[in-house]
């Protein structure tokens, strides 16, 4: 959101997205505006776009390998570039950088090397570094039109001049720095910002970081046993047990079998007594076509309860109490 520039008697409106009230700064409410997004440059993508852009591809360079934005790569100069010091860097001046804040960027070696021959001799040191100036986002488009990179990718997000600072903080991340060092060399305040925002997740070796992972000894041949050769499920065969109705599969077989044993016989089913029985039950699988026999009609079930031993040794025993006194 932007604002017309004009003279108020509270103050100015200006066109950067401020208002400024009587030396106060309020930011303009951007809700609702849909923001670029932005991805990073491909290795392979930056190497041509500095090969193949002439004059201007130092500059692209260093703003991948450095992470400076357009405003402190135009204003900077030789005195801010040190790159015969222990640890080669360049200083943000507080007045080109977004922050405010002086800060130092530690240079790659490739990056320094690159500027050290770029530079020309006996270059004065309040010298611009990049006196031709920086390429706008206009430029960049041309000059990766030009060689075969896209503008805008499949996803809608842009590779203009700000996506060389994504290309910066991907190019950390996929090469393994820790994210407070990222961090510092982005010169962010939030370690979010680094790494949910100025990271190109499509550009991490998610893949690469699994594939030697530990194995799980002995799944393949688990899964030999189950599946057959081209790696479907297979018809289990079956076994008819002759003299019953009972199918045996490997599933009710083998050692599931004798768990739960297969039990085909005529008889009615046998009715227990009330005292606990010293023999085991049987467990029995059957067949889906089983059907259960019925009691022949001169078979009392409840007959054989009253009349069992169990019970009558019961009625005679209170019988004798009720005699005695007991």
């Amino acid at each position: 959101m932007t604002f017309s520039p004009k003279i108020s008697p509270g103050g100015v409106f200006k066109t950067d997205g401020l208002l400024r009230v009587v030396g106060r700064s309020i930011h303009a409410d951007e809700r609702g505006q849909k923001k670029r997004e932005r991805r990073a440059f491909t290795d392979d993508e930056l190497r041509k776009l500095v090969a193949g852009s002439g004059p201007r591809g130092i500059v692209y360079f260093t703003a991948a390998r450095t992470g400076l934005r357009w405003e402190e790569l135009r204003q900077l100069t030789w005195n801010d570039v040190h790159l015969t010091a222990e640890v080669p860097h360049v200083v943000v001046r507080a007045e080109t950088a977004k922050n405010k804040k002086e800060e130092s960027v530690c240079l790659v070696p490739e990056i320094a090397e690159a500027i050290k021959e770029y530079r020309a001799a006996n270059e004065s040191g309040s010298n611009l570094v990049f006196p031709q100036g920086i390429p706008r986002a206009r430029r960049l488009q041309k000059d990766a039109e030009a060689n075969a990179i896209p503008y805008q990718d499949a996803q809608g997000r842009y590779g203009d001049f700000h996506a060389l600072r994504y290309t910066w903080a991907t190019f950390l991340q996929r090469n393994g720095i820790a994210q407070r060092f990222a961090m510092k060399l982005m010169r962010h305040s939030d370690i979010k910002l680094t790494a949910k925002v100025y990271t190109d997740e499509t550009q991490s070796p998610i893949y690469d970081s699994i594939k030697n992972l530990p194995r799980l000894g002995g799944h393949t041949q688990i899964r030999v046993q189950i599946l057959g050769a081209e790696g479907q499920n297979v018809a289990q065969p079956v076994e008819v047990v002759e003299g019953s109705n009972t199918h045996v599969t490997p599933v009710n077989g083998g050692g599931s079998h004798a768990l739960a044993h297969c039990v085909a016989t005529d008889e009615v089913e046998r009715v227990k007594g009330i005292e606990p029985s010293c023999a085991a039950w049987k467990a029995a699988v059957l067949p889906l076509n089983y059907t259960r026999h019925q009691s022949p009609p001169h078979h009392n079930a409840c007959a054989c309860l009253v009349n069992s031993p169990s019970l009558r040794s019961r009625r005679e025993f209170a019988a004798s109490d009720r005699r005695t006194g007991h």
